[in-house]
């Protein structure tokens, strides 16, 4: 007969430490590596994500292949569902600096199990590019919706910043 209690914590149940700072909002203009880290590390990649990783990095490849001059990508979803961060995730990716030892690509390609799909992503990483982030709303300057700047103004101002 077992008598003995076995007593958890349930901070023991986590991976990672439950008090640690956790930034409630993604900032895209947010560098640096420390919260880069973070974020790389515990983003959680849903088969939604995953699938739409994979529609832009065969869409950015196929532009390798045959440049194409018009190509765009548009995030869009309700206030909180992910789209800044989704967005500073491909942008690291695309850029794959080293933040802490290791690539972007090598915090992310084990979540998404798909070696086809991380070969895609290293090829995209190895072509030439710049990668321009920011929030276009911050940068539209505009005080009323009258008088909003259109998209190509705030691309035009935020190229020649």
């Amino acid at each position: 007969m077992c008598t003995g209690v076995v007593s958890i914590k349930i901070r023991d149940m986590f991976v990672q430490p439950i008090d640690r700072d956790i930034k409630g909002v993604i900032k895209v203009g947010q560098t640096e590596e420390e919260n880069l880290k973070q974020e790389l590390e515990e983003y959680v990649v849903t088969n939604e994500v995953r699938k739409h990783i994979g529609k832009f990095y065969d869409s950015f490849n196929k532009s390798i292949d045959r440049p194409y001059d018009k190509m765009g990508v548009w995030i869009s979803g309700f206030f909180g569902s992910g789209k800044s961060h989704l967005l500073k995730i491909l942008a690291a990716l695309l850029e794959n600096g080293e933040v802490d030892g290791q690539t972007a690509i090598d915090y992310i390609a084990p979540k998404l199990e798909d070696p086809m799909l991380e070969a895609e992503m290293r090829r995209a990483a190895s072509v030439p590019k710049d990668v321009v982030l920011f929030n276009i709303d911050s940068k539209s300057d505009a005080s009323s919706y009258i008088d909003r700047p259109t998209v190509v103004e705030v691309f035009a101002r935020v190229f020649f910043e």
